[in-house]
């Protein structure tokens, strides 16, 4: 199957730790193996899902078998809220890239949480915004970005959410930039070279945040 890239330009919603718990104890948790399809376009929006662990592809499949990534999705993120919100079916495709482990929080949980907490309509709020804001810079910002500074851009917005110790793929990396993986390869490489990360199994460690640090223009 012919796979491309289309990233999004919309970074994800994002839980910490003490607002996964809460959708966790609101929700009802599945677990998926790997290449399973957990939603597909057209399905009814009745709810969303947090990611446990594991990864996930929000994709589009043609009618000729390829399939389009528009983001590639792990622990702490969310996926479904936008059309849960807006009330229009599934607009995408969600498959597992990895065995995956996810809560599913209904309509009636929703509900439930924005009558009786205050902190997660609050916390939604913020996501969506930044959400937005997030996509405006990002569409402004690549009609002139080089790959590199792309992906400096990205591991800045990811070690300011998760910290400098990073838990993902080369490939992965890839897939959200929207370029090869031996042009990530190359990157990574210069970056290490610099000292402004160390590469790992399935990990990058951002030994200089500040050097890396990328501020928008």
């Amino acid at each position: 199957m012919q796979r491309t890239y289309q990233l999004s330009e919309m970074a994800p919603t994002k839980a910490d730790d003490d607002m996964a718990a809460l959708l966790v104890r609101a929700g009802r948790r599945y677990r998926f193996d790997a290449s399973a399809v957990v939603q597909q376009k057209g399905d009814r929006a009745d709810g969303f899902w947090l990611i446990e662990a594991g990864n996930v592809s929000v994709c589009r499949f043609g009618a000729e078998g390829g399939v389009t990534i528009f983001a590639v999705l792990g622990p702490g993120d969310l996926f479904g809220e936008l059309a849960h919100f807006t009330g229009v079916v599934r607009q995408v495709d969600v498959v597992a890239e990895t065995d995956v482990t996810m809560t599913r929080v209904d309509t009636a949980a929703i509900n439930e949480l924005l009558d009786a907490e205050p902190a997660f309509a609050r916390w939604l709020l913020k996501s969506l915004a930044h959400q937005l804001r997030s996509a405006l810079n990002r569409i402004d910002g690549d009609r002139t970005l080089s790959a590199e500074d792309r992906v400096k851009r990205l591991l800045t917005d990811m070690v300011t959410r998760d910290g400098p110790e990073l838990h993902i793929t080369q490939e992965a990396l890839a897939n959200y930039v929207g370029v090869s993986r031996v042009t990530m390869g190359a990157i990574l490489n210069r970056l290490s070279r610099a000292g402004l990360i160390q590469l790992g199994y399935r990990q990058i460690y951002v030994t200089n945040p500040d050097a890396l640090t990328w501020i928008e223009p």
